[in-house]
């Protein structure tokens, strides 16, 4: 159900699409060609100055090979169980040395973020 005030965090979409787009070693205009839409418009998705419809998303979801919710899923709360579990599954056969160098690691990256303003209110 939504929310009363929510508003997705397009900045962090924008990251997202961003990330994809250069592992795949894509610029903004070959993606935007890919998904159909404007080179000006791509930018300004990537930089969060503008919100994309749901057909943009999965026009560009579809462009970079990927799911919409790995686009969106800082904005999906639901999603927090299942990337819990991913971590989890991925410290299972850490040892006690690489657990502890990975929650540092791990701590250090949510201080810098809520510093930079990357993080919201359930981080």
């Amino acid at each position: 159900m939504h929310e009363v005030g929510y508003s997705p965090d397009y900045k962090l979409i924008g990251m997202r699409i961003r990330e994809h787009r250069l592992a795949l070693k894509l610029t903004q205009e070959t993606l935007a060609e890919r998904a159909y839409i404007g080179t000006q418009h791509m930018n300004k998705i990537e930089k969060g100055h503008t919100k994309p419809s749901l057909p943009c998303v999965i026009a560009l979801a579809n462009a970079l090979g990927t799911t919409v919710d790995n686009l969106l899923m800082d904005n999906v709360k639901a999603l927090q169980p299942l990337v819990e579990a991913e971590v989890a599954a991925m410290l299972k056969d850490c040892t006690p040395s690489e657990i502890y160098v990975i929650t540092q690691t791990i701590a250090t990256l949510k201080q810098s973020m809520r510093i930079r303003g990357f993080s919201d209110k359930n981080c």
